[in-house]
């Protein structure tokens, strides 16, 4: 079995406004393109801001916004998949999507100076058709995503902290039995700082790594945080996440989020419509909206968010990382809404 290490930069094609990364990219295969460059951008660069997010914003005991726990349901407007082949019996045929998200923290403990906290996360994306009769092994039904994310951090000095985290992933339709195949590995390892005299804007640099169907990736990565003085604004970026909230009161927020969302997934194989065998599938969107936080009392709060989500893209591949089918989907409006348990400081309560 040949092993090549090929590193290339790209460019997202349905994102060249954005920065370009470049990558590091091992596989047990032969490696003859990389993933497509718009899933490849979402994937590699989500996946370590994504981490980070949980760090910084929503899993940590360490920054502006901490919804340590929760429950949030996010409905799509219906929809339909583009680029089908003349044969596909999914054309015409409409779906939506509904996706479903519980997270719990786990009990923290420290060792020394060294923090150690931790969470469990589940989502299931639900896709409801039209025609629900209609046999096709390309339609999408329920996708299933459990994670654990494991967060270590360390302060050298009142500055600067070593931050360390992994994030083990299941996620599959569970048409067949779990697996290792089911298992995507995550690790990141980097550094943050916090700037000026009331510390209220902390970057973060790190490396991340992620193994997944028979490949490595290498991926460089950014967080910038930022609370002004005041406490009125709080803006956060975590490539690619944004999240810009102004506090009207002490119980009420508004803001724009935006995000780049994928769920990478095992299937159970089949043959597609050319007659590869399709091992894997990922599913992506853009989101952005507006948002609007509100207390309802004591620590919980209701958060409703709406926008569109753009550029959504299925991907299906064989066990080689090679593309078997690309489809396109047309744009979705949705509106989710949260009901969080947070945690934060004083100026937020």
């Amino acid at each position: 079995m040949k092993t090549s290490i090929p590193i290339r930069n790209f460019q997202q094609k349905a994102l060249s406004f954005l920065r370009t990364y470049g990558h590091l990219k091992v596989c047990n295969q032969l490696c003859n393109r990389p993933l497509y460059p718009q899933i490849n951008m979402k994937k590699l660069s989500f996946l370590l801001v994504f981490i980070s997010a949980f760090l910084f914003s929503n899993k940590s005991h360490s920054q502006i916004i901490q919804d340590i726990g929760g429950v949030a349901v996010t409905v799509h407007a219906k929809s339909d998949f583009k680029d089908l082949p003349a044969e596909s019996s999914l054309k015409q045929n409409k779906f939506q999507l509904n996706t479903y998200d519980a997270w719990l923290p786990v009990p923290a403990f420290n060792i020394g100076k060294t923090s150690v906290f931790s969470n469990i996360n589940y989502r299931m994306m639900d896709f409801k058709y039209d025609d629900e009769t209609v046999a096709d092994p390309n339609r999408i039904d329920r996708i299933h995503e459990i994670k654990s994310v494991i967060i270590i951090r360390h302060p050298i000095s009142s500055k600067w902290s070593i931050l360390g985290i992994a994030m083990p992933t299941v996620a599959a339709d569970f048409k067949k039995k779990v697996s290792f195949d089911d298992l995507i590995l995550d690790g990141i390892l980097g550094v943050s700082k916090k700037f000026g005299a009331a510390s209220n804007l902390e970057i973060g640099l790190g490396v991340h790594a992620m193994y997944s169907f028979g490949e490595t990736l290498i991926t460089p990565g950014i967080s910038i945080d930022y609370k002004s003085t005041n406490g009125k604004l709080l803006a956060q970026f975590y490539w690619p996440r944004l999240n810009v909230l102004y506090n009207l009161t002490e119980n009420t927020q508004v803001g724009l989020a935006g995000s780049i969302d994928w769920t990478r997934f095992n299937l159970k194989n089949y043959k597609g419509y050319n007659g590869k065998e399709v091992d894997y599938a990922q599913f992506s969107t853009i989101h952005g909206g507006l948002q609007l936080h509100q207390r309802l009392v004591g620590g919980i709060w209701l958060q409703v968010q709406g926008g569109m989500g753009l550029l959504n893209r299925y991907e299906l591949f064989d066990d080689k990382q090679k593309t078997v089918n690309d489809f396109s989907i047309s744009n979705m409006a949705y509106g989710k809404a949260a009901l969080t348990y947070r945690i934060g400081r004083k100026s937020n309560k």
